[in-house]
């Protein structure tokens, strides 16, 4: 069997598997839900002078952004799960590459990170989102999207490869994940943070991804924030993807 058909087969399974279990699926929708609606009762009122709907328009993206991060955390600990249950014995005795295994765990996770993303963004309409740049800006949107959660699934993978326990797994992802999402723009404008850390909120990835996103649905820069989401896609490829197959053995 062919390492595409390998692939393929395994994202089915874990997309199933997801599927099956109602507990993960209202976790995975409800979280970026209730941050939504809680960010923007928090910081509607106290961020600039910009209307409600202004502000929407700015933090539905970074909450859209930050679920497919947070979702990482999961693929993290269910990957971990996997190495220590048995199923990974049952690849090796399969005879299935190792890079199927790991092709396919990030194949079906980044299909939900679109999903997860598509239903919080169809949520955000009702509070005012709105997409103002037409049909293939809304496509570019969740490509956008699928190419911001790229990174961090894989990072997702590397962590559960080299960790001791699900607990350390968890640990190692949500710190830098919650950095990011206080650390970028997607709250406050860059300019409300102190001089000294404006450099970094702007060189977020989740920044530079917001960005992006707000451009592609209300209007603004696009190529820019696009083309340095895609330098951070490409550089974590480089670096996480052959460590992931090298530590998977």
């Amino acid at each position: 069997m062919s390492t595409l058909a390998e692939t393929g087969l395994l994202a089915g399974r874990n997309l199933r598997r997801f599927v099956k279990s109602p507990q993960l699926v209202a976790d995975s929708v409800m979280f970026p839900v209730i941050l939504l609606f809680l960010m923007l009762l928090v910081f509607g009122e106290l961020v600039g002078q910009a209307s409600r709907g202004a502000y929407i328009d700015r933090l539905a993206p970074v909450i859209v952004l930050f679920s497919a991060a947070y979702g990482a955390v999961g693929t993290g600990v269910g990957f971990f799960a996997d190495l220590r249950g048995g199923i990974a014995d049952r690849f090796r005795a399969m005879d299935i590459g190792r890079l199927p295994v790991l092709a396919g765990r990030i194949a079906a996770d980044l299909a939900r990170a679109v999903l997860v993303g598509a239903f919080t963004t169809a949520v955000a309409y009702a509070v005012g989102f709105r997409f103002s740049q037409g049909p293939l800006a809304v496509l570019a949107f969740f490509a956008v999207v699928a190419m911001f959660a790229w990174i961090f699934l894989w990072l997702a993978v590397v962590v559960a490869l080299s960790a001791s326990s699900e607990q350390a797994v968890s640990g190692a992802l949500n710190t830098p994940v919650t950095l990011l999402l206080f650390l970028s723009s997607g709250f406050v404008p860059v300019e409300q943070f102190p001089g000294w850390l404006q450099p970094v909120v702007r060189a977020n990835p989740l920044s530079l991804a917001g960005d992006a996103l707000v451009g592609l649905s209300s209007g603004g820069a696009v190529l820019v924030p696009v083309l340095f989401t895609a330098a951070w896609a490409v550089a974590a490829t480089a670096i996480l993807a052959p460590l992931a197959v090298r530590l998977y053995r």
